[in-house]
């Protein structure tokens, strides 16, 4: 059945290429070749067009040992459409190359094959794939390398820290103030340096070898609440919660994420303020919409993005307001290995609002 030329004009501006086959011997599965779209000499390099009148043995009889001519007259024989999935094929007629087809019956005896080149996404796959497995082999050893690194620089750590107890216990009384004040300055500074490789550590580890359960937010809540009891009573702070979902994510990330924020709105707070923390959530078509507002100190505007960077600390008093610069760079971590977004909005002096949404997975 050829098509009439209207129908020809309309098949040659397709992007993909069509031939019709006819079939020629049920014996031997060979089939007449009855028509050919432009499209073809765009696709495979060679104008089908020219072969129309030819049967397909003796066109492409490299082609013909394949499993395709048995895929096509079962798609006669069945009068159902074929997918026939990848074919990766090249001769003499044909550069080689990877090929999508699909048989399509148009009566009992002509089949309608179409098929598009899809070796450049075979290739950017096969590319994907391995720079998926270079990216994967370079986070190990970034891993091991923070591990060892960790590791190595904690035991001088220790070494200072242990002298420092000695000087304490042997020469407490016999150091003037400012010797006094040296030593303080020096374990402060071991302890801190302490925290930061072990921050390293933990950062670095996150995303990685993650278990992924079903997490009721709500005892997670419970159990940040117990943890941070001691800071909340002295601080005589207020923490309100909507009643928050169950998920599927990683429950000690998502501890992680929830006990930062809040820690942080307890922490970043005026003198003698009473913090009040509130979480609410909504959802959203893919998931939940989160939000942690305090009424704390506030973030500058300009220093709204900086948060999120590793060791960005926006306060040089330690003794007001300690901690490793990692905590909110963990956050963010955490949500985009969850498939989210985090983001702050703020007023300088009068609190901060943080949002993330969380996917419905």
């Amino acid at each position: 059945m050829k098509p009439s030329y209207n129908t020809s004009l309309l098949l040659d501006h397709l992007n993909t290429a069509i031939y019709v086959l006819r079939l020629k011997s049920n014996e031997s599965l060979n089939f007449d070749i009855i028509y050919a779209n432009s499209v073809n000499k765009e696709v495979i390099g060679t104008d089908l067009r020219k072969f129309v009148g030819t049967d397909f043995k003796t066109s492409f009889p490299e082609l013909f040992e394949t499993k395709l001519p048995l895929l096509y007259y079962t798609s006669l024989r069945e009068q159902r459409i074929i997918n026939v999935g990848e074919v990766e094929y090249g001769d003499c007629q044909v550069s080689k190359n990877t090929f999508i087809i699909k048989a399509i019956p148009l009566s009992h005896q002509e089949v309608m094959v179409t098929y598009n080149n899809i070796s450049r996404l075979k290739k950017a796959e096969r590319e994907l794939i391995k720079n998926n497995l270079t990216l994967k082999e370079k986070n190990r050893s970034l891993e091991e390398f923070a591990y060892i690194t960790s590791h190595d620089l904690q035991e001088p750590l220790n070494t200072i820290t242990s002298f420092v107890e000695i000087f304490k216990d042997r020469y407490d009384g016999q150091l003037d103030e400012t010797g006094q004040m040296c030593l303080s300055y020096l374990e402060n500074s071991a302890t801190r340096m302490s925290d930061m490789i072990k921050g390293i550590l933990h950062h670095s580890r996150l995303g990685t070898n993650v278990t992924i359960t079903e997490v009721d937010l709500n005892e997670t809540m419970q159990g940040i609440v117990e943890d941070l009891r001691t800071m909340i009573a002295d601080k005589k702070a207020v923490i309100q919660s909507d009643p928050l979902p169950k998920l599927k994510g990683c429950d000690v990330g998502l501890r992680l994420l929830f006990q930062n924020l809040i820690e942080n709105a307890l922490k970043y707070q005026r003198e003698d303020n009473q913090p009040e923390v509130i979480i609410k959530v909504e959802p959203q078509d893919n998931g939940w919409l989160f939000s942690v507002k305090d009424n704390g100190i506030g973030i500058r505007e300009e220093h709204q993005k900086k948060i999120f960077q590793v060791f960005q600390r926006l306060h040089d008093d330690q003794s007001s307001y300690k901690g490793t610069g990692l905590g909110l760079s963990n956050c963010m971590k955490i949500v985009k290995v969850s498939g989210g977004k985090l983001w702050v909005d703020s007023t300088y002096g009068k609190g901060s609002t943080f949002f993330f949404n969380l996917p419905k997975l």
